[in-house]
């Protein structure tokens, strides 16, 4: 006989996530609820628990409980999950009578996205392998491409700061975008470095032991943390760039020498502003990077016009050309401006075809 279902209507923080046993157990008594009941009937029931990402509220034994499932990457939010009560006062384990572990078992397949479900459908041993295969072929390509952005950038940072000639306002604004972008190759070196130590040597099963930064919470926030800031000061830069080149070739009225000053408040310190803005929710930094190349793509193509419509006025050869090479000079800036960074916000269809995902892929 399938147990009672009890769908659990109070609303506790950040959709029933917690982070640890006490952070669960603390919500619940903000709530009023005693995590560890002792009912006065005598009646059995099941502990609050918590299963490493959903905080279960105390449940009467030879019962489920619902709850919505967790905002997780690759499961939806609006769907329901279960967790079952033994009438022995025991959560239930994997099957009825699996007791090895005290919070027992959560199914989060309950959760999975349709693309996740397609994925575990069409999935076996062979296929598995390939995509393992190809996953660890692409980490090492990335790994090496890394290596090679980091010799270049240095050695790029090296020669701009080393020259005299080279220290003009425009050569400025590439300097500290390569500095950004050093920034984000080092920490992403790593984070990488780390999680193949941590494969190397074996998982630590002590989140406390602090031999890696995945298991040194305070460190791994800082790194990530750091990574998303000079993620989105990189785009600042970018944005930056477009903004000079567009004030030096459309509008005449700044055709002064601009003040570095600003600009470096504007990089790195309304980056800082926003980034402490919006805290946890760090994601919502991906709306201000998208506005910056949105905004480039129109830098650019204005630039182009206006370049171009100076070419079509031109009577002399050699001033001919010189538009034309300035025309293709800012169609080479696009990848510069992080324009194609603008895909990333196209999401593929779960069945994609290979030349489709190998497009968007290369674009």
């Amino acid at each position: 006989m399938d147990a009672q279902r009890v769908p659990w209507n109070y609303t506790l923080p950040n959709g029933n996530v917690a982070i640890t046993m006490d952070a669960c157990f603390q919500m619940l008594r903000d709530q009023g609820i005693t995590p560890v009941p002792e009912p006065e009937d005598g009646s059995l029931w099941c502990n609050a628990t918590y299963d490493t990402v959903l905080c279960w509220p105390p449940t009467p034994a030879n019962t489920s409980i619902v709850l919505p499932c967790p905002p997780l990457k690759g499961l939806d939010p609006t769907r329901n999950i279960t967790k079952k009560c033994h009438w022995s006062g025991k959560w239930h384990g994997r099957t009825e009578n699996d007791f090895t572990r005290e919070h027992g078992w959560t199914n989060f397949t309950m959760c999975y996205t349709d693309e996740v479900i397609y994925i575990m459908n069409n999935l076996n041993s062979e296929t598995l392998g390939i995509a393992q295969e190809v996953a660890k072929n692409a980490r090492k390509l990335e790994f090496v491409g890394l290596g090679l952005s980091l010799v270049s950038l240095i050695v790029s940072i090296a020669i701009f700061s080393y020259f005299r000639r080279l220290r003009v306002f425009r050569n400025m604004l590439h300097l500290h975008l390569m500095i950004a972008i050093l920034m984000v190759v080092i920490i992403r070196l790593v984070l990488y470095i780390d999680l193949i130590f941590t494969g190397t040597h074996g998982p630590h099963q002590n989140p406390s032991d602090g031999r890696t930064i995945n298991t040194m919470p305070f460190v791994c926030e800082a790194m990530y943390s750091l990574l998303e800031y000079f993620k989105t000061v990189a785009f600042g830069w970018m944005f930056l760039e477009g903004l000079h080149l567009h004030n030096q070739l459309v509008l005449t009225v700044f055709n002064s020498e601009p003040r570095l000053t600003r600009y470096l408040i504007a990089g790195y310190g309304g980056t800082m502003f926003g980034f402490l803005l919006f805290g946890a929710e760090f994601w919502i930094l991906d709306g201000p990077r998208m506005a910056e190349l949105v905004v480039n793509l129109f830098f650019i193509c204005n630039v182009i016009r206006v370049l171009w419509s100076k070419v079509r006025e031109s009577d002399s050869t050699s001033e001919l050309d010189k538009m034309k090479k300035s025309v293709k000079a800012a169609l080479m800036l696009i990848p510069l401006l992080g324009i194609p960074n603008i895909m990333q916000t196209y999401r593929l269809h779960q069945r994609v075809t290979t030349l489709r995902f190998s497009l968007y892929g290369h674009i």
